[in-house]
């Protein structure tokens, strides 16, 4: 048995309690313990694989102590990984987390007995990349996940199981803003900073963090609306962004709205002045392409930082006549052309990285399937309204198992995928 599980996100919680409640690990693995004692199953493996993003060493204020050469985005190396072991440090040892990754480890322990082998692998995605620079890191994740994988060299960041047919990787490799690298993905083109890093932790957690400082208001409605703003990064579709915003500035009295326009241009402004950010625009702002990716990024804080000059009406036109060029799948498009795919063994993509859970049919070839899968995520989604400018918000929590043929005899079940949706009041 195969089982895929990624875009966990644990955080040390300073930008955002965003930590996952630890019970959702106990339905997890119940439903694991179920498949297995199941006596018409014939299941003696497990293999268990954390698809990326599991750790997120982006998604902190801890950065904000240290200067930009010192960040995920700097050149001071030596002492940027110095950083990241502390904020690592941080993220195990939150409350929850700490609860969370206790309950893997002794669950995984639990199933032990019943397997002839357990594995349990990890591979790091966008938000984890940092995991990969040093073994005090790598050792620090197999410690806290149980893993079966030796730290002295870098995690993979792909993987294959010819014996299910499955190929799998993160995915933010098809991603232009979290990939910097070439089409090798070599080691080396994995190291390389994507500006997907300074967005993470330079705007999407600076602009919380930065209106709290700011804010004069009792602490329920504070809390209330920084919480709103360090929901950011789980809104979906993300070319939905730029509407959440506006839509959270929106129901503010006027005063307000002004304290946060104020503050979102100062946060703009101070991205814009990053080093790596300002290079980064020089090497990819194409002028023979008139709206490339640079371009993209660019009308998106344009929007952003015309909240005095131009009415809410005016940039709710503006945001929706822009969403289009975020909309498209990369992912999903990549998935055909993954060179595994000739050889007729793999029938399965898998990939995370979206947030969006997917079962979608390649080809049937030669009386054979090959499809792709995203493992979707376990985090809470903001999802824009068909019908007004409104966002509904629940948590979700996706899986993907895979079989062979001869451990559910009879069945022939190939994989499964659940995925789950909690809506609180």
């Amino acid at each position: 048995m195969l089982v895929f599980i990624s875009d966990l996100h644990f955080t040390d919680g300073t930008a955002g309690e965003h930590n996952l409640n630890p019970r959702a690990f106990d339905y997890f693995f119940d439903d694991l313990e179920g498949i297995l004692r199941d006596e018409r199953n014939r299941i003696r493996e497990l293999c268990l694989v954390f698809l990326g993003d599991i750790f997120d060493l982006l998604r902190t204020t801890n950065w904000f102590g240290y200067p930009e050469r010192e960040r995920p985005w700097g050149k001071d190396l030596t002492a940027m990984e110095v950083h990241a072991r502390t904020i690592f440090d941080l993220i195990l040892g939150h409350a929850r987390n700490r609860e969370s990754l206790a309950k893997i480890r002794d669950r995984l322990a639990a199933l032990r007995p019943r397997l002839s082998r357990l594995e349990v692998l990890y591979l790091p995605g966008n938000h984890d990349r940092l995991v990969n620079l040093s073994r005090p890191l790598r050792e620090k994740a197999r410690q806290a996940l149980g893993l079966t994988q030796d730290p002295t060299s870098p995690f993979p960041h792909q993987l294959s199981f010819p014996e299910y047919g499955v190929f799998a990787r993160h995915g933010h490799e098809y991603d232009y803003y979290n990939y910097e690298g070439g089409p090798a993905m070599t080691e080396a083109d994995y190291a390389k900073v994507p500006i997907g890093d300074p967005i993470t932790t330079e705007l999407i957690s600076r602009l919380p963090f930065e209106l709290s400082r700011r804010l004069q208001l009792p602490g329920p409605d504070k809390d209330r609306l920084v919480r709103n703003f360090q929901d950011i990064d789980n809104v979906r579709p993300l070319s939905a962004v730029v509407e959440w915003l506006l839509y959270q500035v929106e129901q503010q009295p006027a005063w307000l709205k002004e304290l946060i326009e104020e503050v979102v241009d100062e946060v703009i402004r101070a991205f814009y002045r990053l080093e790596f950010v300002k290079d980064w625009f020089q090497h990819h702002d194409k002028w023979l392409d008139p709206f490339d990716k640079a371009d993209q990024i660019q009308m998106a804080l344009f929007i952003l930082e015309k909240f005095k000059v131009f009415s809410l009406d005016k940039l709710w036109s503006l945001a929706s006549r822009a969403k289009g060029a975020f909309v498209r799948d990369d992912l999903l498009a990549a998935a055909p052309r993954e060179e595994v795919l000739r050889d007729p063994t793999y029938r399965y993509v898998v990939y995370g990285h979206t947030h969006d859970p997917l079962v979608v049919p390649l080809r049937r070839r030669f009386q054979q399937e090959q499809l792709y899968l995203n493992t979707g995520t376990w985090r809470a989604r903001h999802t824009k309204s068909q019908m007004d400018a409104s966002f509904v918000s629940w948590k979700n929590m996706t899986y993907v198992i895979f079989f062979r043929p001869q451990e559910r005899p009879g069945r022939q079940a190939l994989f499964e995928t659940w995925t789950g949706t909690l809506k609180e009041a």
